[in-house]
């Protein structure tokens, strides 16, 4: 569970950052296509603790 929790803390952090790069620089395709990156790496990964605690209950 520690793993877990460091890895969402990590993508969190990122998304974090990403979007307050992208919103200091809101014309750079650069800031907007990380962000997207970071976000998208984090739904992912909801996605799959999602998934794996509807394989675990009932």
């Amino acid at each position: 569970m520690d793993m877990d929790q460091k890895k969402l803390r990590q993508l969190l952090q990122n998304s974090d950052k990403t979007f307050e790069q992208y919103q200091q620089h809101p014309s750079s395709d650069s800031f907007a296509e990380e962000y997207e990156q970071a976000k998208n790496e984090l739904n992912q990964y909801m996605a799959q603790v999602r998934k794996s605690i509807s394989h675990k209950s009932p």
